[in-house]
């Protein structure tokens, strides 16, 4: 049986200070970088005066005419137009 081993025998390369700094100085200067596009975005927003807020819709509120009142008035309309169908309908039945 021969000795199980792993295939990437290979040597890993000698470490080198200056790629190590350089990649974590290339790591900086983007955090930087992206800092100051935040603050330029944060100075943005004061000189609006402010973060801008949602609109009614965004937030789901809705405005509608469904006061109780005018349900009210619906609801009579509706109940009259159907009286007067039903009247005018034996109205006729009777007339014949």
């Amino acid at each position: 049986m021969r000795p199980i081993t792993d295939d990437a025998d290979a040597t890993p390369a000698p470490f080198d200070p200056d790629d190590h700094v350089a990649r974590l100085r290339a790591q900086i200067d983007a955090a930087k970088a992206r800092r100051a596009g935040y603050r330029a975005q944060a100075a943005e927003t004061v000189a609006r005066g402010g973060p801008e807020r949602p609109t009614e819709e965004e937030l789901g509120i809705i405005k509608t005419d469904d006061t109780v009142g005018r349900i009210a008035a619906d609801a009579s309309q509706e109940i009259r137009s159907r009286l007067s169908r039903l009247t005018s309908r034996f109205g006729r039945r009777g007339k014949k």
